[in-house]
């Protein structure tokens, strides 16, 4: 074990633990709910395991990988932000529809194998169950979330144009390019483009844009959570230490102009609903603004709680799924 406290930055107490599971990604261990959602289970299910979050560092992620393959006390668990897509060939292997996402979120331990299953795909159906009649959809990211989003998506709305965009253009277009339904996508070349859109039907940001989490970029900080994902970012101004007022205070013009043109995009789509994979905060810049201009809202809550469901379910060998969403959901 002390292989991998030196490959993770939080160091983890793993003293008389028989099995474990982990969240794997940058810094799970400030904000991530898995642990939470998973331990209460783990509780009410009488298992004798816990989930643990690893923050580590890309150049650590496949020397962690190859630890856990050996750790027979390691039998699955998630991977969040930024390694979605990355941590995919440090594995042994990835379900089909992962494949076709080219992202996983859980990790499922086999005969000392490690393989990746998506289910952010079926938390984004479960988190739209109830909209339907969606002409003209807009997706805000294609990232590791952001690629079960368009997958899920396609399939629910089979009729519906979308429209993607990204920051880095090339990578929408070779994650489309081998979609069975890409005649239904188009591609939002750049931020202007993207501004000018109106009469859409359904908004969705999987994006980190409006995520209440400091980054640590060379040795200054940034905060998104000030922030919608609307706007070119580039010129956001970073600071020495994480104090929100000091980031304010630099990025005033900034903020405030990123506020005001997602207040005249909704003006040109206010019969959108809004839909923001975000879960922290509840409220992300992007819905906040969206309820004050009368649109429908949907946080990530049950997105990220659904997921959690199915790869519990996946990891542990459990089936019904209805007592593990209470058991989950018991811990607050």
């Amino acid at each position: 074990m002390e292989k991998i406290n030196r490959l993770i930055e939080n160091k983890i107490n793993f003293k008389n633990l028989k099995k474990y599971t982990a969240i794997i990604g940058e810094t799970p261990s400030i904000g991530a709910r898995s642990p939470k959602l998973w331990n209460s289970a783990y509780k009410v299910f009488k298992k004798k395991c816990l989930m643990f979050p690893f923050d580590v560092y890309d150049n650590n992620l496949e020397k962690l990988i190859s630890e856990l393959r050996k750790d027979n006390r390691f039998i699955g668990g998630s991977v969040t932000a930024p390694y979605k897509e990355k941590i995919i060939k440090y594995l042994d292997g990835i379900s089909q529809e992962s494949k076709k996402i080219g992202s996983i979120n859980t990790l499922i331990k086999k005969n000392k194998k490690i393989y990746g299953e998506n289910t952010d795909y079926y938390g984004t159906l479960y988190s739209l169950k109830n909209i339907s009649n969606r002409k003209k959809i807009l997706v805000l990211g294609c990232g590791g979330a952001g690629k079960a989003v368009i997958i899920a998506c396609l399939k629910k709305f089979n009729k519906s144009k979308f429209m993607l965009h990204n920051r880095n253009k090339n990578k929408v277009k070779n994650f489309i390019k081998n979609l069975e339904k890409k005649n239904l996508i188009k591609i939002v070349n750049n931020y202007n483009e993207l501004k000018n859109l109106k009469n859409l039907d359904l908004i969705i940001n999987t994006t980190s844009i409006g995520f209440d989490s400091w980054v640590k970029e060379k040795n200054d900080f940034k905060n998104l959570k000030f922030f919608n994902p609307i706007s070119d970012l580039k010129k956001i101004k970073h600071v020495k230490k994480k104090i929100s007022q000091n980031f304010l205070n630099r990025n005033f013009r900034i903020i405030n102009k990123n506020f005001n043109e997602l207040n005249k995009f909704y003006a040109k789509n206010n019969d959108a609903v809004i839909f923001d994979i975000i879960y922290n905060p509840l409220m992300s810049q992007f819905l906040k603004i969206a309820k004050n201009s009368n649109l429908k809202t949907i946080n990530g809550l049950e997105m990220n709680l659904y997921q959690a469901i199915k790869a519990f379910s996946i990891v542990n060998g459990l089936k019904n799924e209805k007592k593990i969403r209470k058991a989950m959901i018991s811990y607050g």
